[in-house]
This record gives C-alpha cells, structure tokens and sequence, in this order.
C-alpha cells in the first residue's frame, strides 16, 4: 500500500521514560489515524520479528528500541493506519524535561541534509530539540531575543490554518494569536535572566485559528542562556493538543455519569483494590443492604462484613478471587448481609483484573435483588432423581445423605427414609475390585473441586456377609449460589446393567480416543506449521523460494493427518474395501504416537496378504492397540519401544479360539512396558473395566468387538515387568488391493470463465490467482445471492460460466450446499464444483449425487485445481 502524502510526512512524539507517547506533532495522526497516540507504548506502531500486546513484552522492545536509536537513526516497519507498511528512520534526543525522549520520524531514505543528527545530545536543552527543526512540517520555533528575530515553521504556521508565508515571523505575530488569558505564554515574557545554562518548561496556552477558533497547544519550550545569564536562543515545538483535550472531555462526561450512578439509588456498585484492601460503594449498595449512607470508600473489614461469611474469614480479595468463571467477568447467584445480618439474595456480577503474576489486582461491579427461585422447581428435581435408572445420593459437606433416590436404597439394601442422615462411610464402604482392599476417602478430592474423572470402574460395595458388588460410579461437586463446594451429588449402577451393542461400544470409544490422539498430533501440527511459516518468511524477507519445496510437502502431511482425524471422529460407513496391512499399519502410528518418545517400528513381510473390510474401523483397532501399550510403559529412564509387525500365517484347527484352519493375516502390537498381572489380563477385554485412573474400559472391548465383526480374534501373551503383546488374526482379502493409478502429471491451462463463491478474502485472492495462472476468466462473488446474481446474469447474455467453484461453508449466509441447488434450478446443465475444508469420501458423494460434478477438498494446489476443472469442463 503507498503511504498517502499526509502519512508520509515528518512526525514528532514526545515519549515518557517508559516508552509511553506524551503528545504526537508533524504527520503521526495521518500515519496512525485508527486510534489515539496518547497513552499507547511506541513500540506498538512498529513491526518487528516477534509481536505481542503484554505490557512486559511491549517493554521490553521499547528498551531494546531505546537503546538502538541512541547509537544513530534505525529504520522501522510501522504496523496499523494507513502507513501500514510503510519504513521510517527513527532518531531520538533527550526531551526538554528529564526522563522524556523527543522522537523525529523522517521518510525512510530522507535527504541527508534533511535527517536528524545521528548523535543526540547528551544534555537537555537547546541542542537537543535541533533535529526538528530540519523538519519543517513539524511546529518548530525558534526565537533569538537579542536580536529580536523568529522564525516559525510551515508546520507551525499550518497547525493554525495557514501557508508558509502568510504569517510574519515576529513576535508581534506570536502576541497576536495568543489568547488574552494566555499572554504569559509569549516566549519572552519569561524573566529575562535565569543564570547560565538551560532551562526547559512544558505549558498549555491557546492560540487563534485562521477561522476564528481557539486552538490549544501544548508548548515545549527550551530556554538557552549564556554567561551572563541572559537569554540567547529560546527553541521549541508546538503540539496540538485538539485530541487529547477531547479526550479529556470524554473522561469528564464519564466522570459525571459515574458520579449520577454513585449517587443513584437504585444501582448498587462496587470497586475493589486488592492491594490496598479498600473497596468503593455506591449509594445504590447501601440502600440495597438497608444503609442510608452517600457513596464512598468502605474499609476491607466493613466491606467484607457485606459480603458472605466465608468472604470474612478468607478476605475480601481471595472471595472474589475464587468466584466461578475462567473469564475476567463474573455473574454468580449468591447472598450480602445486611446492615442487621439479615442475608440478601443477589446477583452478583463484575469483572476482574489480574497483575502480571495473576493475582487479583481490582475487582469491579454490580449487585441486584434476586427474586428467590419458585418451589415448583425442587419438587421437578426431585421427580427427576426418581426417573433415572441409576442410584443417586445427594451428600452433604460432611458427607452425609441429604437425599437417596428409590434405586439407591435398592442397590444398598435399605429405604430412602433410612438411608437418610447417615454418612457415605457408612452406607457405601468402597473397596478395590482386584484385591478386595478398601478404597480410602474416594470422596476428598472431590469435595475439594476437583475435576472428577468420567467414571470409576474398578470399585466394588462392600455387603455383609455377600460377595462384594462391582458398580460404576461418579461423583459431581454441589455449589451453593455464591459457587463454593457445600457437597457431592453421588451416581452409581451395577455394571452388569450396562450392556452397550458392538456400535454403541465402537462409538462411545471412539470419542474417548479422540481425546488421546487430538494432544498428540497437536506436536506434528505445530511441527509442519513451523515448516510452513519458516519458508514462507525466508522467501517474504529473504527473497529466498529454496524451502518452499518442504512448505508444500509440510502441508500434504498436514491434509492428510487432518482425513485420518476425520476419519476417526466419523468411524466406519459400513462400505468395505481391500487395502494394504503395511498402510494401515502406518496410518495407524501416525496419528496414535504423536509426539510419543517411544521408538515405534513397523515391519510388515513379504507376501503378507492384504486385507478387506472397513478400513476407519480397522484402523481405530491399532490405535487403541498403539495408544494402550505407551500408556503401558514404566516411567524413565525406562526407553519405552512398540513394535508392529504383520506376516501370513496358516492356523491349525483350535490352535486360536474361534478361528478355523488355514491362512490367517497376523498382525501384533508388542511393548516392553509393565506387562498385566493375570488377574487383570482375565478381564482386560470386558467393558468398563479398566486399572486407569481417568480411563473408561472402553478401549480393549472396542478392539475385540472390531476384530469379531470383521470374522477375526484377538490373543494376548503378556509377562509382568517384560511387556505386553496383543495379536490380530484377520482373514486375508479375496484379491489383492488395486495398484494406484499414477495421475498424469501435467493439467491443462484452461479458457472460459469460472464462477468463484468464497467469503474469505484471503482464500479467495488465492483461488482466483490461481485460476487466473490457468488462463481462467473468473468472476467473485461473496455470498451464495450474489453467486446466483452473476451466473443469472451471464446465463441470461447466453454465455453461462463454464464452471462454479463453491464453497460449502459461508458464514452468515447461503453455502454452497444450498447455492448448487439453486444453480441447478436456473441451469441443469451448471457444472458446479464443490469446496470444502472436509476430506471426507461420503461427504463428496453426497454431493456427488445431488448434482455437483466435482468435490475438491482444502488445502488444494494449483495443480489439483486444474486436473478438476480439466475433468469437469470435459465431462
């Protein structure tokens, strides 16, 4: 983008010791027109290598800054506005009170005799402010009174609406345009002796506009003296101070309604500052907890003795603190205390802000009278309780039964009325299922608030004189309105009543393993995207292409983990194919140990048939498998190695349960991890039995249940301390898979016109330079209405688009699911191309069949664009 005459301009800021910008002169608000410069750190109006908004990094550029502009000018990239990337030379001087830094910005590549001194000076004073006055555009003065000579810039003229020579320079011009209120303001009515030296002042006085207006300026004015103490050059700059005294004037109006809000009866605020411990209420607060007292401050002690109980005993700052809520805001149901202690229903709510060590800083908000809920709701819940088929104890903080549903006193042998009262110690002894061994405090953590696993499957209830009874159970935290921990809500079933089908039990893991796969291939995207984002930046700012080969590849694996993901989250469509062990193999450990470092091998040989089924189901088997043996693994310094192997067996008659004689596809997943005790291995495939903390005994169960269904067995051969390895036997394919048909490597440069439907703009700039780069005329639009606009409109002309490239997904407007339909209503013979970020075969088919001649799946290159419209246009 080329800078506008106006934001290429010379620019002055006045910087506080921190970086912070002061005043801004010259073209700065032409060059960052999109919001105030006052207050913001300098540092945000440039690029650099790495960017952030924290203040600590903001700061910690401002030094490194500071320091370079000292040894001599540096040349930066600005960011925002309209000189968006437009370079600029940046010198510093010492500003004219200590502590503040003057900063010129020229043009980058401005004429020598018009640049700054490399050098600032080392003192405050006349000197230091010289290199603004080779700006002339800046509002620069200068002024000797011995001779009674001034000189005025262009920019100081042009700050008060006139050209370079319609105002004298004189200080009878200076006197003239001052306001009479202002008249001290005149550069020599300051006293004329002020010993040797320098002296630097800041003041704010007004001057008349050309138009008759008042202006005010700000005034930064250094006074230089000689040995005799008389004044002999006095130089400085004007700032227009236009923005910021509307700045002011906004913080006034604000000021005014929080005093009208403060003061209003009906609203009742607050502001905490945890670090002094004072709070500010408002007279809204004091009404609401029957006080008739003004707004105020209201010391920590009388402000928590509003608050709840617990807000005492912790301080005011850790209660609010701990309100629920990840987010700064908080809106809670909770209760204040009134002036008699009677308690209030409220709802609370506000916004918290944190220090950079992310304690609570400031707590700031609004309390409302709440209407207590309808009793109505209590009898719904408890109506609820009694529906469910599982047993639910309502506990106490203490542990205590509050309410036991029908089902609970059931499983425990006993009525609600008498369960009632009773702790869970003693209702509902826990015990370990493996080795009978009594659970200690199952319930602790949980009434702490911490976040409680989906499920616990290796407990039993201890009965007298009965075998124990294996159950599935979870605890949820019950929170009172003000969101503390005042109890559980306990769920419970016998297992045995939790039969799933083989699909249910395949779908219900299959979101569990998506939760295990989902961290770990987060490490190779991140991988890839740094690939990506390093060549593009080396050809960007090197001008160096050479790693733009490993960007396009980076991106092909990156396609490819996204379809295998989908593929997992989506499980099996019930169509089968015949495919290659070895692929699936891989596929398999791509995906399951990301980011894993364990050393994973596959080793597949020769002759080993290939295999025919559902492939995402098959592939979700070895991923379990993959997963299970590293979680499986001591921890370091153990090395932890899981090999895969595939070979072609021939089974003897009962050699594997199940299984007839003859050729079988042998494919293990072998660890040398902890191995499983043979108490364990008894069980390890029954559903919900697991020996993990946070696991769901899902994941073995689906693998058998997988494996059956495609007319296979799993075998385990396991030792303690050794490793673990589970087999597959699967029945080979029929015919081997069919060998890939190598595409055609060129793709022809096509002529005609292609509707493009893409809302974002960068993808779409993309696409249509792509098909510009195939000799394509191509027509934009971005939404589905504006698609069928413009192909009504050429098909009306009788010369319709050769083809439409729709994406699927338009925010906030027609898709392309919904655009090809009507496309197919105005042409039947349109030959439109769906788009879309999901690689999925069954969503391509689907659209396949409504009409669509082509699916194209993002990110695609040029040549996979080409190859489809050469393809589309030819059918």
């Amino acid at each position: 983008m080329v800078p506008s005459p106006a934001s290429a301009a010379p620019a002055a800021l006045l910087l506080a010791a921190d970086g912070r910008i002061l005043s801004a002169a010259g073209g700065a608000a032409a060059r960052w027109p999109d919001r105030p410069l006052v207050g913001r750190p300098v540092a945000e109006l440039f690029r650099f290598e790495l960017e952030a908004d924290d203040p600590a990094f903001l700061a910690a550029q401002w030094e490194a800054l500071e320091a370079a502009a000292q040894a001599g000018a540096v040349r930066l990239a600005t960011r925002g506005g309209e000189g968006s990337g437009g370079e600029v030379d940046l010198t510093l001087a010492p500003g004219p009170a200590p502590g503040t830094w003057l900063a010129l910005l020229l043009p980058a590549g401005a004429p020598p005799d018009s640049a700054p001194s490399a050098t600032p000076s080392p003192v405050h004073g006349a000197a230091a402010a010289a290199p603004f006055a080779a700006a002339p555009e800046l509002g620069f003065f200068e002024v000797d009174p011995r001779r009674g000579e001034v000189r005025f810039s262009a920019g100081w003229k042009a700050m008060l609406g006139y050209g370079p020579a319609e105002l004298a320079d004189s200080l009878e011009t200076w006197r003239s345009l001052l306001h009479p209120d202002d008249s001290g303001a005149a550069p020599d009515a300051a006293p004329g002796s002020t010993g040797p030296g320098t002296r630097a002042s800041i003041a704010e006085y007004r001057l008349r506009h050309r138009d008759g207006s008042w202006r005010w300026v700000q005034g930064i004015t250094v006074r230089q003296s000689g040995g005799d103490g008389v004044v002999e050059r006095i130089v400085g700059l004007h700032v227009d101070l236009a923005e910021r005294k509307e700045l002011e004037e906004s913080l006034l109006a604000a000021e005014e309604r929080l005093g009208a809000l403060a003061e209003a009866e009906d609203v009742a605020l607050f502001d905490f500052a945890a670090e002094g411990g004072a709070a500010w209420v408002s007279r809204g607060w004091h009404r609401l907890l029957g006080r008739e007292e003004p707004a105020g401050a209201l010391a920590a002690a009388a402000f928590a003795a509003d608050l709840p109980a617990g807000a005492e005993e912790e301080g005011p700052g850790r209660w609010l603190d701990a309100l629920p809520g990840h987010a700064p805001g908080f809106l809670v149901a909770g209760e204040l205390r009134s002036a008699g202690g009677t308690p209030v229903p409220v709802w609370l709510g506000g916004t918290r802000r944190r220090h950079r060590r992310g304690g609570l800083r400031r707590a700031t908000g609004f309390a409302m009278a709440r209407t207590e809920a309808a009793p109505a709701a209590a009898g719904r819940t408890e109506e609820a309780i009694e529906a469910v088929s599982e047993g639910v104890l309502v506990l106490d903080a203490r542990e205590r039964v509050e309410r036991a549903n029908r089902r609970a006193a059931q499983l425990l042998g006993s009525t609600p009325e008498a369960l009632a009262g009773r702790t869970a110690a003693d209702i509902f002894p826990l015990v370990r299922r493996h080795d009978g061994g009594r659970v200690p405090a199952p319930f602790a953590a949980f009434l702490l608030g911490d976040r409680p696993p989906p499920l616990v499957a290796t407990d039993a209830l201890q009965r007298d004189g009965a075998e124990p009874l294996p159950i599935v159970w979870r605890a949820e935290p019950r929170r009172n309105e003000a969101g503390r921990v005042n109890g559980l809500i306990l769920v419970f079933r016998n297992p045995d009543e939790m039969r799933l089908t083989p699909e249910e039990l395949v779908r219900a893991n299959r979101f569990e393993a998506l939760g295990l796969l989902a961290g770990g291939i987060a490490h190779d995207f991140n991988n890839l995207l740094t690939t990506i984002l390093g060549a593009v930046s080396l050809a960007k700012d090197q001008r160096d292409p050479s790693a733009l080969a490993d960007a396009e590849r980076a991106c092909l694996v990156a396609k490819g983990l996204t379809r295998q993901l989908l593929t997992t989250a989506k499980g099996g469509s019930g169509e089968k194919s015949t495919f290659v062990a070895r692929e699936l193999l891989a596929d398999a450990v791509r995906i399951a140990a990301a980011a894993s470092p364990a050393t994973v091998t596959v080793e597949v040989a020769e002759g080993t048939p290939d295999l025919h089924g559902e492939r995402p189901r098959l592939l979700q088997v070895f991923q379990n498998l993959i997963v299970n043996a590293l979680q499986a693994m001591p921890p370091a310094p153990h090395r932890p190695q899981v090999q895969l192997r595939g070979t072609k067996v021939t089974l003897a008659e009962g050699q594997i349960d199940g299984l007839a004689a003859g050729e079988w596809v042998e494919l293990e997943v072998r660890d040398n991890g902890s191995g499983i005790p043979p108490h364990v291995a008894a069980r390890i495939f029954d559903a919900f039995f697991t020996t993990k903390k946070h696991g769901t005994g899902l994941g073995l169960a689906t693998v058998l249940s997988i494996v059956r269904q495609h007319g296979g067995q799993v075998a385990l051969a396991t030792e303690p301390g050794v490793g673990s390895a589970f087999t597959v036997y699967l029945p080979p394919a029929p015919a081997p898979a069919p060998a890939p048909v190598r595409p055609a490597p060129t793709y022809r440069f096509g002529t005609g016109r292609i509707l493009l439907l893409d809302d974002d703009p960068a993808v779409a700039a993309l696409t249509v330079s792509m098909l510009q780069s195939l000799d394509y005329k191509v027509d934009h639009a971005r939404t589905g209405e504006e698609a069928l606009t413009l192909y009504q409109r050429y098909l009306s002309l009788g010369r319709p688009h050769d083809a439409a490239l729709l994406d699927l997904t338009i925010v906030g407007g027609m898709g392309g699911e919904e655009c090809l339909e009507q496309l197919r209503r105005i042409d039947p013979d349109v030959r439109a191309i769906i788009a879309s970020g999901y690689d999925d075969d069954d969503l391509a088919r689907r659209f396949l069949e409504a009409g669509a001649c082509g699916y194209l799946a993002k990110p695609y290159r040029t040549v996979e664009l080409g190859k489809m419209l050469r393809s589309v246009l030819g059918q």
